[in-house]
């Protein structure tokens, strides 16, 4: 079982403390037993769409050449209600409609639950890109105040790094992203029945 996955877990039911909750604790950790985490972000989150642009994305593989699962920049959360009426794709239940969820709203709180120190994990030295290389001057006083050395900010890595894995449609006009929707645009989403999020 994923150590976070059972650390939320615990979390979420140490509230509950009843009966009721006592049971869906079982349930729940019985079903998520070797579960790969995609699988159990799978049961309310697009997964498919995410993926599939993040293979696109400077981000389709970590350092070590492996690819990247949700838990290694996001904040795996859990909720054993929703958890437990999601046991199949969201999709595929009538509590979930995809068709309504809107990533422009989404944005803000998905970047507030991608944690500096997940980043940091393997962007180590802040003054240095991907490939080695020292960053630019405007990149360096940034990196100072994010780090305290010169004034401050309040913006983690994914408030100003945005659209680094994942690119919704109404982002991939933007001049910044060109690399990236014409790697999209060039490699059409083959998933069949894709959750629907634009």
């Amino acid at each position: 079982m994923n150590l976070n996955y059972l650390r939320v877990f615990v979390r979420a039911v140490a509230g509950l403390g009843t009966a009721a909750a006592t049971l869906l604790l079982l349930v729940s950790i019985v079903s998520a037993v070797d579960r790969p985490i995609v699988e159990e972000c799978m049961r309310c989150h697009d997964v498919e769409t995410y993926l599939y642009e993040q293979s696109y994305s400077v981000h389709a593989v970590d350092k070590d050449k492996k690819k990247i699962s949700c838990d290694q920049c996001h904040e795996f959360h859990f909720n054993p209600l929703t958890s437990y009426y999601a046991r199949d794709q969201y999709y595929d239940k009538k509590i979930f409609k995809p068709e309504d969820f809107d990533r422009r709203t989404m944005q803000k709180n998905v970047r507030a639950a991608v944690p500096a120190s997940k980043c940091q994990k393997c962007h180590e030295d802040l003054y240095k890109n991907a490939k080695g290389e020292k960053i630019s001057q405007i990149g360096e006083l940034c990196h100072d105040a994010f780090l305290g050395k010169n004034g401050t900010t309040r913006r983690n890595c994914a408030g100003c790094h945005i659209n680094i894995a994942h690119l919704p449609e109404f982002d991939r006009s933007l001049m910044i992203n060109r690399d990236f929707a014409k790697r999209l645009a060039d490699n059409p989403v083959k998933v069949e029945g894709k959750g629907g999020l634009k």
